[in-house]
């Protein structure tokens, strides 16, 4: 089995294939802190170290830093980068505000928008981020309505 097919392998794996390949490759349990991403990296870059060669520190750095990203997406949340077509609601102050994402900005009551927070900054008069005024970084939903067109 070549490299490629390696890979492929664990990219395929389950949670319990990765623990169990961790420990092979390393003779540790994975570490908590690891997401299954950040493991499945690992691994192919140790697959293919006798060719390539090892890793710097800052690139195994910014690897860690991916993984927890990859990580953070996956936890339930919806990520903070809405699709175009998706339609937000968020109720302020007994108002219901609706938005719609544009493929370049935000349409709020018949206005174009650069970006969801020009549109929150509009609706509270006061300088926020978008994303979390509309809920998108928060796992709890609370008022959010979330429906993608298609």
């Amino acid at each position: 089995m070549d490299i490629k097919e390696k890979i492929i392998t664990i990219e395929e794996m389950t949670p319990t294939e990765l623990r169990a390949a961790w420990r092979n490759t390393y003779g540790t349990p994975v570490p908590p802190a690891l997401g299954r991403s950040l493991v499945r990296r690992a691994l192919s870059a140790r697959l293919q170290e006798p060719e390539a060669g090892k890793l710097a520190q800052v690139e195994l750095r910014q690897l860690g830093a991916l993984g927890r990203k990859d990580e953070r997406r996956k936890e339930g949340r919806i990520s903070t980068e809405a699709k175009p077509g998706t339609w937000l609601s968020r109720t302020w102050h007994d108002e219901v505000h609706e938005v719609v994402v544009l493929e370049s900005g935000c349409e709020y009551r018949g206005k174009t928008f650069g970006s969801l927070s020009a549109v929150a900054s509009h609706i509270t008069g006061a300088k926020w981020s978008g994303p979390r005024f509309f809920g998108l970084n928060s796992p709890r939903l609370g008022e959010l309505k979330v429906a993608a067109n298609g």
